[in-house]
């Protein structure tokens, strides 16, 4: 199955035809129609249309990279929301589990932090590892877990170490409740600013960093037009909400 350029043009549900997308219990082989590679998914377009996760995420994940290279900014909400606003990233997928301890990590650099360049890298390559959808697969959303990666980079965590290994997986835990809170369906936004705002929290409670003030305000969604499950004023991000 192929596609054109001018196909792609939905970055809701199918991104080929914009219908939307089934959530299996149960998952299957299914070959992508840009790299021709198999990967197993419960995500079923009725169309038969399929995009690996590699390939889904690849626009976003170079501009993460192309941002993060130039970015002055201390609040990683903003950074966040700077680099999701771009056409590149859809409104769901695997590219917000690399987003979040990308932004996290390059905002704790820029407040004078030791981070080298080699670690953020390291993170975007771990949190590439996390599958779309695992938040219903897994019952762990990537966001949250990505956030988890961020705090284990900058720890210098390894599976070996004492200190900071069991603080790491009780923190991973906390951003996780924070991710629940607010119940599904999922919502890659939500996820996102929720995982954020937890691992902000977090470090500047370990007094492992000091936030701009504005990096605690709750931010107003821009993208909830185009998510068809949108909670609305279930969200604490929804626009109508924060007024």
């Amino acid at each position: 199955m192929q596609t054109t350029e001018e196909q792609i043009k939905h970055s809701e549900g199918c991104l080929i035809c914009g219908r939307e997308l089934i959530y299996a219990e149960t998952g299957n082989m299914q070959k992508c129609i840009y790299c021709g590679k198999d990967q197993h998914s419960n995500i079923i377009c009725p169309d038969g249309h399929f995009i690996c996760d590699k390939c889904h995420r690849a626009n976003g994940t170079r501009m993460i990279e192309v941002i993060l290279e130039k970015t002055t900014l201390t609040n990683p909400i903003e950074l966040a929301r700077e680099i999701m606003g771009t056409p590149a990233f859809h409104m769901h997928g695997p590219e917000h589990h690399q987003l979040v301890p990308a932004t996290l990590l390059v905002t704790l650099r820029n407040l004078g932090i030791a981070i080298e360049t080699a670690q953020i890298e390291d993170a975007i390559v771990r949190s590439g590892q996390l599958p779309g959808g695992i938040c219903g697969s897994w019952g762990s959303c990537g966001a949250a877990l990505g956030a988890g990666i961020g705090l284990s980079v900058l720890r210098h965590l390894t599976s070996l170490k004492k200190e900071g290994w069991g603080e790491t997986n009780r923190d991973t835990g906390e951003i996780l409740q924070r991710v629940g809170a607010y119940g599904g369906p999922r919502c890659c936004k939500r996820s996102t600013y929720s995982a954020l705002l937890a691992a902000i929290d977090i470090l500047e409670r370990e007094e492992l960093a000091k936030f701009p003030q504005e990096a605690h305000a709750t931010p107003k969604c821009k993208d909830f037009w185009r998510n068809k499950q949108c909670l609305k004023l279930e969200c604490p991000y929804y626009p109508q909400k924060n007024k």
